[in-house]
């Protein structure tokens, strides 16, 4: 990494590159079989610049959309099929990395293809945030070659196609259940009356509802 690219980049970013970055060794397609080798993007479907519906699609999936050139690609040293490219962003088109600043694209590529992110040349990244200065592209949707670099007529097709792009939402978070607590009231005035009570009075007016009766009774009996 050239002393220039150590001082753009992020602090962040430049110790991720350290750390999950070996020294340039030989091509990672030089270590596949050359029969099972095919040229990318032939396992995947090539992204039309113009079509709308297609770059929504991905964009849809992506927490970052930018165009950039790559600056530097370095394959990790526990896997050469993982590379890492710093890219200095020239448009930002969703998400949060601006416009001027360097990021570090890590792409794991299929041990059976050649990977077709290249120095030196424009492309359109769709991306997953992983950390500050350090994110993620698919291989087969995270990237697509700009051939003649980010023209302003290109640029400005990208941001109205993308400006129809509703941004992800932040997740809802689930309210959590409360505790159900059991107390005795302070104020005991309302309470129910006790049971006992309830059968004495109970009694009592059945006791008056009889002798009423006895009383009638014995009325009727002197008339007759």
């Amino acid at each position: 990494m050239t002393p220039s690219l150590r001082r753009s980049l992020p602090p962040t970013a430049l110790a991720a590159a350290l750390l999950a970055l070996a020294p340039v060794g030989a091509a990672p397609a030089a270590q596949a079989s050359p029969a099972r080798v095919t040229s990318y993007p032939a396992m995947c479907a090539a992204l039309d610049l113009t079509d709308e519906p297609e770059i929504d699609a991905r964009a849809l999936d992506a927490d970052d959309v930018f165009a950039g050139k790559v600056r530097a690609a370095q394959p990790s040293a526990k896997d050469p099929r993982r590379v890492g490219y710093v890219v200095a962003v020239e448009e930002s088109f969703r998400g949060d990395i601006a416009k001027g600043k360097r990021v570090l694209v890590t792409i794991a590529w299929p041990a059976d293809v050649n990977p077709s992110v290249q120095p030196d040349r424009a492309y359109l990244f769709f991306v997953k945030q992983k950390t500050t200065g350090h994110v993620v592209a698919d291989a087969c949707t995270g990237s697509a070659l700009l051939p003649s670099g980010l023209t302003p007529r290109l640029a400005a097709s990208l941001r109205r196609f993308l400006a129809s792009v509703e941004p992800t939402p932040p997740a809802t978070p689930t309210p959590s259940a409360q505790p159900v607590s059991f107390h005795t009231p302070r104020d005991r005035a309302g309470d129910p009356p006790d049971l006992s009570r309830v059968l004495a009075s109970g009694g009592a007016i059945s006791l008056i509802g009889v002798l009423g009766l006895l009383l009638v009774t014995r009325a009727g009996r002197r008339r007759g």
